[in-house]
């Protein structure tokens, strides 16, 4: 529900015009000067503002130069109030900053025709602006991996070369070879998993190609040998339990084992040593679901609206390592497989699910 402020020291229209606006399913606050309007839109910074114009201590002009000087309220749309209809009072205005113009006495069509023009306008903003950024991002996912991946292979060719003269002998060369060799792994999968993540649009677009290769292994042995691989990089192989069925897995092996990763990359991640870490398979009439679940903090309602990339949802001495991909790149090649992705965090159990649909 959008929520637009009315600022008019004229209470009889003022209640009038939010009445029109709540019969529509608008929110409304109402201020009956300029300085309580500006103090009530910078406190709760409603969608949209309809101010008048000639008003006693702060015309209308001043809140909008107020407004437009906060941080919190200069890209609401504002449209003005006024008897004023001369040329000139109508080019300041817009100078100033203004979006639209009603003139008293307004008429409800009209009212509500501006406010819906000014909204979805601003919508539209919104949008573009998020596209602009996923574009950024995806630019930069394409174009970075590469160039890191190479400099790592440089970066390891050479401590391989110092390591074999003087490991042997020193133990302190070695040691730092051991911890150049962890971080160049870690950084090569993050890098391909930011190249990937650059390429699933192309991935969806062409989906239809992605049918599973025949295996030699069965993919349950897949899933089993990457949760042990993972859960042993923990050092959480007693906290694992494994109950996995044989069911109609729509991904390649690649594909297939980095899912089960990243999920269970999260729950050791995010949950203490000694609570269970619980991998299952199952059918159900429509679905077949692969199941991971974790005793730890969780994620509220609002985070798993948000899943995105380059999002971390823990900060301070709790934020991981890493670009915060992880949940979004799992959504994504689920996604281009047909299949949905889900988590389910309550009463201390985190649940992430792929729902792999049963073909009739």
């Amino acid at each position: 529900m959008n929520r637009i402020l009315i600022v008019e020291d004229e209470p009889s229209l003022r209640k009038q015009m939010a009445q029109v606006l709540r019969y529509e399913d608008f929110e409304t606050l109402e201020a009956a000067d300029g300085k309580a309007g500006v103090g009530l839109a910078i406190s709760s910074v409603p969608d949209l503002i309809i101010c008048d114009i000639m008003m006693p201590e702060m015309d209308g002009f001043g809140v909008l130069q107020a407004l437009r000087d906060h941080p919190r309220t200069a890209m609401i749309p504002f449209i003005f109030l006024t008897a004023l209809v001369e040329t000139r009072d109508l080019r300041h205005g817009m100078e100033a900053g203004a979006d639209d113009y009603i003139t008293k006495p307004c008429q409800p069509e009209t009212l509500l025709a501006s406010v819906r023009r000014r909204l979805e306008k601003c919508r539209r903003q919104v949008e573009e602006s998020h596209l602009r950024a996923e574009e950024v991002s995806l630019a930069v996912a394409a174009a970075l991996p590469q160039e890191i991946l190479s400099s790592l292979e440089h970066i390891t060719s050479v401590t391989n070369l110092l390591a074999l003269k003087y490991a042997v002998t020193d133990a302190q060369v070695a040691a730092i070879h051991q911890s150049v060799a962890q971080e160049s792994v870690r950084l090569r999968r993050m890098m391909r998993r930011l190249n990937l993540y650059s390429h699933l649009p192309q991935l969806y677009a062409n989906r239809f190609e992605l049918l599973p290769v025949e295996s030699a292994a069965p993919s349950e042995m897949a899933i089993e040998r990457v949760t042990r691989e993972v859960c042993l990089r923990w050092q959480r192989e007693p906290d694992l339990s494994l109950a996995l069925t044989p069911g109609p897995w729509p991904f390649r092996e690649e594909y297939l084992a980095l899912l089960i990763e990243e999920l269970v990359d999260n729950a050791c991640k995010f949950s203490e040593p000694g609570t269970p870490i619980q991998v299952q398979s199952h059918g159900q009439r429509e679905f077949w679901s692969l199941v991971v679940s974790n005793r730890g903090a969780g994620l509220g309602p609002e985070q798993i609206a948000r899943i995105g990339a380059f999002k971390q949802f823990w900060s301070g001495a709790q934020r991981p390592r890493g670009l915060g991909l992880g949940l979004a790149l799992t959504q994504g090649i689920a996604r281009v497989h047909g299949c949905e992705f889900a988590i389910r965090s309550e009463a201390g159990e985190t649940t992430a699910s792929i729902l792999i649909p049963i073909e009739a």
